[in-house]
């Protein structure tokens, strides 16, 4: 898949979040019964949120994981590798990974999910 086919697909999901987001706000405005998404809302939350850092990894290319040993000692002054906005987009894609582990694994929220779909 195209690199702005996989930006364009995570568009469309960030703006179907959006609409399940307002959704549950509006049904919570009107007095109806919502049901109870907290757990969908949290699975696709933080799969996005995963995805744009890949995303991200894969735009800079080798650049988002420089290594240079020498930049560990204190006082270093060398080179940059890449622009320096590269820098940090190794940290925050294996950050992001975490976000479908606290709060409950996704498979987890799925399960509770489907016990609570079931048990209407």
């Amino acid at each position: 898949m195209r690199f702005r086919d996989q930006i364009a697909l995570l568009e469309v999901e960030v703006v179907a979040l959006e609409m399940l987001v307002l959704r549950v706000l509006c049904a919570e405005k009107s007095g109806k019964q919502s049901l109870d998404i907290a757990g969908l809302l949290k699975i696709r939350g933080s799969e996005i949120q995963q995805r744009y850092s890949e995303l991200m990894m894969l735009a800079v290319g080798p650049f988002a994981l420089p290594f240079v040993e020498e930049a560990m000692a204190a006082g270093w002054q060398g080179d940059v590798i890449g622009n320096a906005f590269c820098a940090p987009l190794a940290s925050t894609y294996f950050n992001m990974r975490k976000t479908t582990i606290y709060g409950g694994s996704n498979e987890i929220q799925r399960n509770i999910i489907a016990q609570q779909i079931l048990a209407q």
